[in-house]
């Protein structure tokens, strides 16, 4: 399967809204509260973010994994963003307001996400999971908070039938220091499992606009 649909479903919460990932479970203790409450101010906080990023693919029946990287750029103001992969091979998604490109050295294409409901959906909550604030509302998930190496991992179990039918488990990892994502994991009903790390993370430094450019 072409890389895109991992990269969209790795973000892709169900429900299609905004923030669908449930933010504790009714008896999360004070601990989970206190880590929530800290990623949830740290991600209202932030202006823009840039990093570099790593996207693992580990297939169960094979021992080969599909590795690529690439750079990504976000700006809360307008809700922009730059995700572009760099090697093994060349390609851009690029987010600005109601507008999509998904670029290749072939070929670009444009997407009004005004008129397609799907991608809409997909693309805001591609910039609230890097930034931790889809970690609100909802009953979409059965959420774990817990501490393993100085690491804060939300382990989020699907609830809802469509949800599941992608993925068994999303697991977000947090620098405790930072309360920022720095890793991504998507566990597969297969066992396969696609993991993007995130590194040299800057926050509310100025980004050119020109990254955001649509046609």
């Amino acid at each position: 399967m072409h890389w895109i649909p991992y990269l969209l479903l790795v973000w892709l919460f169900g429900n299609f809204g905004l923030q669908t990932v449930q933010a504790q479970n009714r008896t999360a203790d004070a601990s989970d509260q206190e880590i929530l409450a800290a990623i949830d101010r740290k991600a209202a906080a932030i202006k823009t973010l840039q990093c570099e990023f790593t996207q693992t693919k580990e297939l169960s029946l094979l021992r080969d994994q599909m590795v690529s990287h690439g750079v990504m750029y976000y700006q809360q103001e307008g809700g922009k963003l730059h995700w572009e992969y760099t090697s093994p091979y060349r390609y851009t998604f690029i987010l600005n307001g109601d507008r999509v490109v998904m670029r290749s050295p072939d070929q670009t294409h444009v997407v009004n996400t005004s008129d397609n409901r799907m991608f809409q959906e997909i693309a805001r909550n591609m910039m609230n999971s890097l930034t931790g604030r889809c970690l609100t509302a909802t009953t979409d998930f059965r959420t774990r908070i817990r501490v393993e190496n100085g690491t804060w991992i939300a382990e989020m179990t699907p609830i809802r039938r469509e949800i599941s039918s992608f993925f068994s488990q999303l697991r977000l990892h947090f620098d405790p220091k930072r309360q920022l994502v720095i890793r991504v994991e998507m566990i597969e009903k297969n066992n396969d499992k696609t993991i993007i790390d995130l590194k040299n993370i800057r926050t509310d430094a100025p980004l050119d606009e020109t990254l955001f450019s649509v046609p």
